[in-house]
């Protein structure tokens, strides 16, 4: 920086120091407020030296490069589970079998196979603590989640972005008839509530956890070996097509070592999985519906995010009604009958449980 750049005047050159010096000491966030304009106005389209000063952590260049991507490449780019190459990026992960006084009709009644052979775990080599949970939920388990999260939480006392209970109170089951509201939810949260200024959890600020989503998590929890897990906040976002979740670490809680715990539900998403600094590139995961993500040890502060939701998984309802018909599994009676508005939400959206223990 001691030579001033070809095509570059002294007036432009002084501009773009000030701004260096002042990130030195203030940090890159005030470049990078500035630097979209400023190199707009001052400098030539060549000009690398803001570009450089001014360049976003790791973290968040691969954000902006999957949240880009169409979701074929994005897919292609990430880390698939389901494939050869994907699988092999993971290590084998030992789940531990059923909590005492645990049976297989209470993994039925939250829509997982009783049969304990189907869930298959592995933890992300590169990321220590990172557990991949897949084909725990059955098909009508996943149906059964969507359908609550829809027609049954959005009754309960709750917090959303919405504006509270009374909101989404009003129409109660009939939530997914309206589409403006349907559109707008984002999310909901029971338990503790979370202050998004403060980043803090009050004790005056709780609701109950619906029965249902206390039982999931213990099970989940337990089977990764948290045994005294207890479920203390859990968020519900729903996601559409265009949703995504920035750049994050979840430290509001003050218990750091017990999990979060992750459900996908609906349709695909490309989820990122970094270490505690921003500065190092996160690993991008692709995540489908019924995946669990369960974030221990290092993992559990590590950054993450979710750039892209992929609307490529088609659902029928005539496929969830011989499902049932067949009765091959012990989740068929959860559902009494298939709401075509519930299919067709999850033909365009994604759901996602976020569960955690705050003490």
């Amino acid at each position: 920086l001691n030579q001033m750049p070809a095509g570059v005047s002294w007036g432009q050159y002084a501009k773009t120091m000030t701004i260096f010096f002042l990130s030195s000491i203030l940090g890159s966030s005030l470049v990078s407020a500035y630097y979209r304009p400023l190199d707009k106005k001052f400098l030539p389209k060549n000009n690398s030296i803001l570009k450089t000063m001014a360049s976003d952590t790791a973290f968040k260049r691969i954000f902006k490069q999957f949240k880009s991507s169409s979701g074929t490449d994005a897919i292609q780019k990430a880390i698939d589970p389901s494939t050869e190459s994907g699988s092999a990026c993971f290590k084998p992960f030992q789940l531990i079998p059923l909590p005492d006084g645990l049976a297989a009709n209470h993994l039925a009644e939250v829509g997982l196979h009783a049969d304990l052979s189907f869930w298959k775990a592995a933890e992300l080599s590169s990321k220590p603590g990172l557990i991949l949970i897949r084909n725990a939920f059955t098909s009508l388990g996943q149906y059964f989640w969507v359908q609550t999260c829809m027609k049954s939480f959005p009754t309960l006392p709750h917090r959303s972005n919405l504006g509270g209970a009374s909101v989404l109170g009003k129409v109660g089951t009939e939530l997914a008839n309206n589409a403006e509201l349907c559109a707008k939810l984002r999310w909901i949260t029971f338990g503790y509530h979370h202050d998004w200024d403060s980043k803090v959890y009050s004790n005056q600020e709780r609701s109950l956890i619906p029965r249902e989503l206390v039982q999931l998590s213990r099970i989940i929890a337990g089977r990764v070996g948290y045994a005294d897990y207890e479920p203390e906040a859990t968020i519900i976002n729903y996601y559409n097509g265009k949703t995504t979740m920035s750049g994050h670490v979840d430290t509001s809680e003050r218990n750091l070592d017990a999990p979060l715990i992750s459900v996908s539900l609906g349709q695909t998403a490309i989820f990122l999985i970094g270490t505690s600094k921003p500065s190092d590139p996160p690993e991008a995961l692709v995540l489908r519906s019924g995946d669990i993500v369960v974030m221990s040890g290092p993992s559990r502060v590590a950054f993450h995010a979710l750039p892209r939701v992929i609307c490529n998984v088609r659902y029928s309802k005539r496929a969830f009604q011989e499902q049932q018909q067949q009765q091959q599994d012990d989740t068929f009676e959860l559902v009494e009958e298939i709401d075509p508005l519930i299919v067709g939400y999850m033909n365009a959206h994604r759901i996602n449980l976020n569960i955690r223990q705050v003490d």
